[in-house]
């Protein structure tokens, strides 16, 4: 079963259409099995794939990943896929920076097989663990020293010191919060003096917590295997302050094999194909649907101006979108290219008031240069058959709906 997006009318009332009623046209497209059993075996496949090698010998994975940035016809180009990812987009020399195409470099920057080693001090909630042990044994030792002769008969001066505890536990969190995920190793833990106060005290460690020996043992030995130090020195806080922290375990993955990247792709994959859906009705709206989520995507870039418009350029969709909305020449692509950027981003200052490239992250902007594309089109299809009157009326449509907005 197939879905085939409601559009009505073709132009501005199409696109308006559109707008209005894309919650629930979405939902209902993501919903047909095709789509759905796609995306499934894209997420269920992908953390399995440790290669470029790997993924563009999976035609199904490749295909969810292609369509997902806009490159479905390179399906069969393994060789420019499997280079565009390895090479990555680090080095200047890099394929994807050549090719002046924002799609190949976003597809290099996702894939990324480079090995990440993660390690348990950067787990969600690691930090706030021990930071809730630590501030505990605190305020129990707090609680025994406001509890003796000298600070019940000076309440105030109890009270002051009280107050500089809770100050200190403060930055103490603070501290630990940023720092502790930077740590990779029980040397680097130990050489942190805060770091190390705070980790010891959770544990309760007592004159332990003065050997960095016997801490680094301890941290680096699995209190599971028998001979662990932990185990040895018959130590119960000790073997806690080892399983807690486990620098003896590490696990190597790729971003591949986090639950973000698939969801990511392919929620890519839904909108690309819902876009191609709406194409296939209407061939403008399709496209004005794609450049308003591609463009502030590119907007967005840390590219340098200059690059942006060649990514314009060098994208046939955004390209078309611009030069139908600014009603530029025929010919206009056989001109110099360096001439073309000239050109396009001075008239595009004069009609739409984009002073730089990161003005389009404005829905107003894009919508207005959307519009314009749509006008030009449907004014295209009309022939000589009162093509002004359309045009006039349209723009008295376009009028009425920013007023509203």
């Amino acid at each position: 079963m197939t879905y085939t997006p409601m559009i009505g009318r073709p132009g501005l009332v199409g696109w308006q259409i559109l707008q209005n009623t894309m919650e629930t046209q979405r939902a209902a497209f993501n919903n047909t099995p095709g789509i759905t059993r796609e995306a499934a075996y894209f997420t269920d496949t992908i953390g399995s794939i440790g290669s470029a090698e790997d993924l563009v010998g999976n035609r199904r994975l490749l295909s969810v990943a292609l369509t997902a940035f806009g490159m479905e016809e390179e399906i069969d180009s393994k060789y420019l896929v499997r280079r565009l990812i390895e090479e990555g987009t680090a080095g200047d020399d890099a394929l994807a920076n050549k090719l002046n195409d924002s799609r190949f470099v976003a597809l290099a920057d996702a894939f990324d097989f480079e090995p990440v080693i993660s390690r348990k001090t950067q787990e969600e909630g690691f930090a706030e663990a021990i930071l809730g042990r630590y501030e505990d044994r605190v305020r129990a030792n707090l609680a025994q020293t406001l509890a003796e002769p000298d600070y019940v008969a000076d309440p105030d001066y109890a009270a002051l010191f009280a107050a500089q505890v809770e100050e200190n536990l403060e930055i103490s969190r603070a501290y630990f919060t940023e720092k502790i995920g930077l740590i990779s190793s029980a040397e680097e833990l130990l050489l942190d003096p805060e770091l190390r106060q705070i980790a010891t005290t959770a544990f309760e460690l007592g004159d332990r917590a003065n050997s960095t020996t016997v801490l680094r043992r301890a941290l680096e030995e699995n209190p599971a295997e028998p001979n662990a130090l932990s185990n040895v020195l018959k130590d119960d806080n000790l073997r806690a302050f080892a399983t807690a922290f486990a620098f003896y375990d590490t696990k190597t993955s790729t971003v591949l094999q986090t639950d973000s990247f698939a969801s990511n792709i392919t929620e890519q994959f839904r909108w690309q194909r819902f876009e191609d859906a709406v194409s296939e009705v209407d061939q403008a709206i399709g496209t004005a649907l794609k450049f308003q989520r591609s463009v502030p995507e590119l907007a967005a870039n840390d590219l340098s101006e200059t690059a942006k418009w060649y990514n314009v350029l060098g994208s046939t969709m955004m390209r078309e979108v611009f030069e139908t909305a600014l009603s530029l020449p025929d010919g206009f692509s056989q001109i110099d290219l360096d001439k073309q950027v000239e050109v396009i981003s001075d008239k595009a200052r004069q009609r739409f008031g984009i002073e730089t490239f990161s003005d389009l992250e404005d829905p107003k902007t894009l919508n207005g240069i959307v519009q314009s594309y749509l006008l030009q089109e449907q004014i295209s299809q009309t022939g000589a058959y009162g093509s002004q009157q359309i045009a006039l009326s349209l723009l008295g449509t376009i009028r009425y709906d920013r007023n509203r907005a």
